[in-house]
Order: C-alpha cells, then sequence, then structure tokens
C-alpha cells in the first residue's frame, strides 16, 4: 500500500504531465487503455565493457561472464554466455552506403538447432550500432536467460548511417525501406528466427524510437511489437509527411486501433523528448488503443538513463516468448 508521502509525490507528478500535454491529457483518468508506471529512482545494470572495433563480418565475440545463481530448469549446453557477430561489410543499395550491424545471439544457438523470436533495436541520432552494447545489453541478456528470468532471443542492432537521419519516406530512397527489404531479409535468410509478428519486435533509443514507430505503425503486420526508449516523435507534418508521422498515425490510422500492436514508451521526467511521447499516449488513449507509458522521476536523455532500464525493455519485448529452449520450433523445419 503507499504512503502517504509517496502518494502525494505521484499526485503531484501526474498533474505535472497533465500541464505539459494540455487538455489532449485526459488519459490519465481511464486507465484502460494504458497503464502510467511512477517508478523509483533508476539502478544501473551490469556496468558495459569497451566494444572492440570491428574487424571481419560475422566473427563471434563472446559476451562477458557475470555473476549469476542457478537457472530453476535444465539449461540446454554449457554456454554461459551468448554471441555477438558483427556484420561489417553490408553494401545497401537502397542508402548507397554501408550499413554495418551486429547481432546478438543466445547461449546455445549453435547448438540448439532451434529458432528464436527476435527483436531489432535502434540507436540514438548522435550515436553508432555498438549503443546497445554500451548500454549493458548482452550482459543482461545473458544473465537473464541464464536465470530463467528472459526468454532465449536474438537481438539485431542495425546502424542508421546517413539515410536514418534524413526525413525521407517511401516511395523516395528510405530508412524504411532498407529494413524492410534489406535488413528483415538478411536476417532471416543467415539467422534462425521466428518469422511472425507476434515474434518480430522493434523498438529504439530517441530518433531510433521514431523509426521504430513509424515503420511498425505502418506495418502490423510485420511487427506485432515496438518500444520508443526516449522516442522523440516531431510534431510537424513539413518535416515528417502525416503517413509517416506517429503523432498523426495515433490520430488517423484505422489499422493502428484495429492492429493489436504490443506497444511500450518510457522516459524520464527530466527527458527532453518526454513532452512529444505524453502527445502521443494521450492520443492513443483517446482512441483507446491500448500502449504502456513508464515515466521514471530521476532520468535524462543520455546513456545513463537508459543502461539503468535496459533489463525492463528486454522484459517488455520478450514478455510473451517461449522461456523453454525445448519448446522452440525447429530451425531444420519452416518457420511457424
Amino acid at each position: 500500500m503507499l504512503t502517504n508521502k509517496f502518494r502525494s509525490f505521484c499526485t503531484l507528478l501526474l498533474f505535472t504531465l497533465l500541464g505539459l500535454i494540455g487538455c489532449e491529457a485526459s488519459f490519465l483518468y481511464d486507465p484502460t487503455p494504458v497503464a502510467i508506471v511512477i517508478t523509483g529512482e533508476p539502478t544501473a545494470t551490469v556496468p558495459p565493457t569497451i566494444t572492440p572495433t570491428p574487424t571481419q563480418t560475422l566473427t563471434p565475440r563472446p559476451s562477458p561472464m557475470p555473476d549469476w545463481t542457478a537457472t530453476p530448469t535444465p539449461f540446454p549446453c554449457n554456454e554461459e554466455v551468448g554471441q555477438i557477430f558483427e556484420v561489417t561489410d553490408n553494401f545497401s543499395e537502397i542508402a548507397r552506403e554501408n550499413l554495418r550491424y551486429r547481432v546478438y545471439v543466445p547461449p546455445c544457438y549453435q547448438v540448439s538447432q532451434k529458432r528464436y523470436p527476435y527483436v531489432i533495436l535502434f540507436h540514438g541520432l548522435s550515436y553508432r550500432e555498438q549503443q546497445w552494447d554500451e548500454l549493458g545489453l548482452d550482459e543482461a541478456l545473458d544473465q537473464g536467460i541464464r536465470l530463467g528470468v528472459l526468454p532465449p532471443m536474438i537481438v539485431v542492432m542495425p546502424w542508421m548511417g546517413q539515410i536514418g537521419q534524413l526525413n525521407s519516406f517511401p516511395p523516395e530512397i528510405s530508412y524504411e525501406t532498407v529494413i524492410l527489404e534489406e535488413l528483415v531479409p538478411s536476417i532471416q535468410r543467415d539467422f534462425c528466427t521466428i518469422n511472425d509478428r507476434e515474434h518480430r519486435a522493434i523498438g529504439g533509443i530517441s530518433r531510433g524510437g521514431f523509426w521504430a514507430f513509424s515503420i511498425a505503425l505502418r506495418n502490423p503486420d510485420i511487427f506485432g511489437i515496438i518500444g520508443g526508449h526516449s522516442a522523440y516523435f516531431p510534431n510537424d507534418t513539413r518535416a515528417i509527411p502525416p503517413a509517416f508521422n506517429p503523432l498523426e498515425l495515433a490520430v488517423n490510422s484505422s489499422f493502428v486501433q484495429e492492429a493489436g500492436i504490443r506497444m511500450y514508451l518510457d522516459n524520464g521526467a527530466s527527458d527532453s523528448s518526454g513532452p512529444s511521447q505524453q502527445l502521443f499516449s494521450s492520443r492513443l488513449s483517446a482512441r483507446d488503443i491500448a500502449h504502456t507509458y513508464v515515466v521514471h522521476p530521476v532520468g535524462e536523455h543520455n546513456n545513463d538513463y537508459w543502461s539503468a532500464h535496459v533489463s525492463e525493455y528486454l522484459s517488455f519485448y520478450s514478455s510473451e516468448w517461449e522461456p523453454d529452449y525445448n519448446q522452440l520450433p525447429s530451425c531444420l523445419d519452416p518457420s511457424p
């Protein structure tokens, strides 16, 4: 049960949010379509390690071994950590530039011969594909999977390159087209993945969160799960056409309302992207579109904030995925 002091704090913060987003904040009075979660001060994940400069394509790099207790279910092999594959030579015919990417595969990936769900995670605008590793993603995955807290999964971390910085959309050359026509087919060709919307997620930080929502809201048959971590949604239909702007899609798109996409957003109270996420959330709520929006009272638009919540992000994406290796489909068979 909440103490009076904490209840007063939550009430104050909620009224602050109301002031930020004005008349579109009516969603706070209706708990059905959205969950506003106020949490305590964030705690850091396992400290990240410095990633060496990649030198070759598809070279596995084992992650450092964290401390853990025994998993409650038998583990399928003796491997204690997953692997990171560095795809350093990936020339995009669409973007006309080399768009590198990294792929985390779980422990026992090679020996299990199983298919795995996967999530594509975009970095922030001024970062590179190593950002998620620097935030401690592989350590959190290794430990969570070994403990049985997280299900085994594949994580794809692409570099946006120059094209990801441009507000360019189909039928023009676009980062969306790169993801849908080049990256997704490559991942599903080269790795053992489960290739349906329920087992394919997409998310990102800041600008990466914009791309995740712009792409997935328009392609709910491909992505059934979206996450935005301090996602920035420009409220400018001149820069972002309404057909590609998440803020406009939240208001006008009929298929977003019917698609049943699992959506998650979060930011710290001092995050510069907070107002745009609040506006997006209020517009979804006005149409009774279910989603989760988490506001942490501590946190700014930086790596310190995101690294403190990596495990929460992974838990969201994978919350409905199979935790038991033995129950995963065989890689020798076509994807379900």
